[in-house]
């Protein structure tokens, strides 16, 4: 009709080739020379067929016809009848509602059943990303946040086994949740990692956000101290990681090694980059800690 085509020609268009744009395009009514469809066309007026070949011709309809219509499109648009219209409408609302994220840091949140807002998302993506200058380090930390490391839980799914319980024989869940933080023979690490802090007189709040995924309180404060206690939990997710199917406490000994391997890297990353100083600046406090030990 936007073409101010005949109202003949229209009919015959759709009693041939369909109703609607994506169902004329498939019929192929312009190019087929079956001697049928050669009939249809020579009963459209000459000047209406070349109206519908210039239009079908234009590069904006061919962009249009060649992309796959959306579900919506399916929905709306195809069903000849109304009939069961509102309930499929419903049920493409359930299905989109119940429909699980695929950004991990999302999973994390659905996990720890909190809400992180778009600049908490944006923290634990650049966290990724800033942690340290060590590539072979910040592996340990991107592994993580992308939830790299395999569970009970997700093998149980893959191998479509029924036991999906942790490997550690505590009889729990084996989520990653769990594995990480929520542990009994975890926690003693992770108590270790804060009294640390507690000794070079930093006091950040005792979250799982923080330990795993980088996200800290908007403070001042907090972002000073950064450099230092983010080596610190990156070592105790190594640290772990190592112990993932042992039933152990991960060892405060093998922590610290592991700090002592992270400030070796980091040194010579500053050696590389001529910024030495930052470098010292910021392990002086922990070294101290760490001798102590």
């Amino acid at each position: 009709k936007d073409l101010n085509v005949r109202q003949e020609t229209i009919q015959t268009l759709e009693e041939k080739a369909g109703n609607n744009l994506l169902a004329f395009h498939h019929s192929n009514f312009l190019l087929d020379t079956s001697p049928k469809t050669g009939e249809s066309r020579a009963k459209i007026n000459y000047w209406d067929l070349i109206k519908i070949k210039s239009f079908c011709t234009a590069k904006e309809t061919t962009q249009k016809t060649n992309r796959q219509p959306t579900e919506w499109e399916k929905i709306v648009v195809n069903d000849i009848s109304d009939k069961g219209l509102i309930s499929k409408i419903y049920e493409k609302l359930t299905k989109l509602h119940t429909r699980k994220t695929n950004n991990p840091v999302k999973k994390w949140a659905e996990d720890m059943n909190r809400h992180f807002s778009k600049e908490d998302i944006q923290m634990a993506n650049r966290h990724t990303k800033q942690c340290t200058a060590s590539l072979l380090i910040r592996t340990i930390q991107i592994k993580t946040t992308l939830r790299y490391h395999l569970t009970a839980v997700t093998v149980a799914k893959m191998s479509k086994l029924e036991d999906s319980r942790c490997w550690r024989g505590c009889g729990e869940m084996g989520i990653l949740l769990h594995c990480w933080w929520e542990w009994k023979l975890v926690q003693p690490l992770w108590k270790v990692v804060w009294s640390f802090l507690r000794k070079l007189t930093i006091e950040l709040p005792y979250d799982l956000a923080i330990a795993l995924l980088g996200i800290y309180p908007r403070d001042t404060e907090m972002l000073m101290h950064r450099s230092t206690w983010t080596p610190m939990c990156i070592a105790a997710l190594s640290t772990i990681a190592k112990t993932w199917k042992e039933p152990k406490c991960p060892s405060t000994d093998e922590w610290i090694k592991k700090m002592w391997f992270i400030y070796t890297m980091e040194y010579y990353m500053a050696m590389r980059k001529n910024e030495i100083w930052p470098c010292v600046a910021t392990w002086m406090d922990l070294e101290g800690v760490m001798l102590s030990e």
